[in-house]
């Protein structure tokens, strides 16, 4: 994983293991939910596209929660470490990741350029403005599967919750999962252009004295984007709208990690379609649609069945042999 939110890099456990590397000692670092102590190893050598790296630390940490949820081995995250120095051009639409020197880009036509600064523990800063306020300061993070993460003093102090429909998500990370509010905010500025429709999860327990929330990658990927961390500056331009990815919305309910045979059901939404169909934590999907659940379900297009269209239905099979039908709906 691509990960500016995070300020190190994190090795997974087993890997670590196999390579046979001892631990240095312990650090405590500060995630969504709170603070863990994790084990570092010291003087760590990554290449990335023949860029050769040497860090003075790493942080090695089971990466088997993240894992899960992407439903396929994750090893390594790559934090600010290694984006420092460098300026990372990132094409969303192409798959894509380019780098270079940096100072080696100064603009052109489309491209806007905003400062891109440090919080108090390192995070990359950047300022939006959300619901139509003040510009605040975001943590940038490319890590990060939602679009946009907001403490709930914020949400509270601009009434951002005022009308609208809400609900409850699993958010994990490697300090554990913590249940936030689920909704969704009309408009989100930034670089110039307004975003519509932005999913948003409010946290309770926000960490960042720098910052009040954070954007992650499906918003991220509306732009083309060039970061330059050395030169405190992120590039952004709008990418037409053919061209961006889709903003994905949950519309089941579902809080799911996957294994190669089955999704079990981690967390079940307040009022949403799961909830109505009876579905509990612990319950297992094996077949969507007359498909069976295994190690090609993130890979293909199965995994997109959450998310699409309201009064979409779905066929499940679960771990009894029992046939569920869910209608999908906009719940939040």
């Amino acid at each position: 994983i691509l990960d500016s939110g995070s300020a190190a890099s994190i090795i997974n456990t087993r890997l670590v293991k196999r390579l046979g590397i001892a631990p240095s000692g312990k650090r405590i670092i500060r995630g969504t939910g709170g603070r863990v102590e994790v084990t570092e190893i010291s003087d760590v050598a990554l290449t990335v596209a023949d860029d050769r790296r040497r860090l003075p630390f790493a942080i090695v940490s089971d990466l088997a929660a993240i894992s899960s949820a992407f439903g396929r081995p994750i090893d390594l995250v790559l934090g600010e470490d290694i984006l420092a120095g460098r300026c990372v051009a990132l094409d969303f639409t192409q798959d894509r990741i380019g780098f270079a020197q940096t100072g080696s880009f100064a603009g052109g036509s489309g491209w806007r350029r905003l400062p891109l600064t440090h919080g108090t523990r390192r995070e990359l800063l950047v300022a939006a403005s959300i619901g139509g306020g003040s510009p605040v300061q975001l943590i940038f993070d490319l890590g990060s599967a939602n679009a946009l993460m907001l403490s709930t003093a914020l949400v509270a102090a601009q009434n951002l919750l005022a009308g609208k429909a809400r609900s409850t998500a699993a958010l994990g990370s490697l300090d554990g999962v913590q249940i936030v509010t689920a909704f969704v905010l009309d408009d989100v500025a930034i670089g110039g252009a307004h975003i519509v429709v932005v999913p948003v999860a409010g946290l309770d327990h926000w960490q960042s004295d720098s910052a009040v929330g954070s954007i992650g990658l499906p918003l991220i990927a509306q732009f083309d984007v060039i970061m330059d961390i050395t030169a405190e500056s992120l590039w952004l331009r709008p990418a037409p709208p053919k061209r961006r990815l889709p903003m994905l919305k949950d519309r089941s309910g579902f809080g799911l990690a996957v294994s190669p045979s089955a999704l079990t059901v981690a967390h079940v939404a307040a009022h949403s379609p799961a909830e109505m169909s009876g579905w509990s934590i612990g319950d297992q999907i094996v077949r969507i649609d007359g498909r069976p659940i295994n190690a090609s379900y993130t890979r293909g297009e199965l995994w997109r069945w959450r998310f699409l269209p309201a009064g979409t239905h779905v066929r499940l099979v679960d771990g009894s042999g029992i046939v569920r039908r869910l209608t999908l709906a906009d719940y939040y």
